[in-house]
């Protein structure tokens, strides 16, 4: 079940490597809330950026569940945090 109460802001994307090869680059996200993700991403047919997977950086418990430790609540949030994300830093 989705946490309704929770809404994941994006206040700062970085990307933090790039694979022009074979399509895939990973970025950084801070969220509002302190918690720090890293959003993994490869590209489709037709070039457009796709998130293929989503991990919190064990800087901060979980906003979700509140665990200190390795959790899967942000993949529910994967698609709002990768828009965002890629509204800061751009496709490369």
């Amino acid at each position: 079940m989705l946490n309704l109460a929770y809404n994941p802001q994006v206040v700062d994307a970085k990307i933090v490597s790039n694979n022009p090869k074979n399509g895939l680059f990973e970025v950084v996200t801070q969220l509002k809330d302190r918690t720090v993700c890293r959003l993994t991403f490869g590209k489709d047919a037709a070039g457009v950026a796709v998130p293929t997977h989503i991990s919190r950086l064990l800087k901060e418990p979980c906003p979700v569940c509140r665990k200190d430790f390795l959790c899967n609540c942000m993949s529910r949030y994967k698609e709002t945090i990768s828009s965002q994300a890629l509204s800061l830093t751009g496709t490369p």
